[in-house]
């Protein structure tokens, strides 16, 4: 169970990763996020997605140790409490994105943080091995 959440994870973060860089270099994909309002971000929101993709490469990091799928880069005692409180903020995103008045934010938003959060959920939990 271990591994698939950290496979799922993996993804998940790392296309959560390319998706905010894409935002925040001025890719036209705005209406899948921050509220779905706007098709190209403004400076702010840019700003926010290239902090949000580096939350996302630090989450990669975290799943990728706790499933042994990945470098021990992070220190150990770090990695569930880190993964914990992901799963928590994932769990918050989910709700957001079910809210959102856009349609397509719903629809990319709401299956990438489900992943997210029942990955981290499943590795913050997870027996020994991290």
């Amino acid at each position: 169970m271990s591994q698939l959440a950290g496979i799922a994870g993996l993804v998940g973060f790392l296309w959560l990763a390319v998706f905010q860089v894409l935002l925040a270099l001025g890719a036209p994909l705005g209406a899948m996020a921050w509220g779905g309002t706007r098709r190209v971000l403004p400076g702010r929101l840019r700003a926010a997605s290239l902090f949000s993709a580096l939350i996302a490469l630090l989450g990669a990091l975290a799943v990728g140790q706790a499933s042994g799928l990945g470098p021990a880069l992070l220190p150990v005692i770090t990695v569930r409490p880190l993964l914990g409180a992901l799963a928590a903020v994932f769990a918050l995103s989910l709700v957001g994105n079910a809210a959102s008045r856009s349609r397509v934010e719903r629809l990319h938003g709401v299956p990438l943080a489900l992943v997210l959060t029942v990955s981290c959920a499943i590795l913050a939990f997870a027996g020994p091995g991290v």
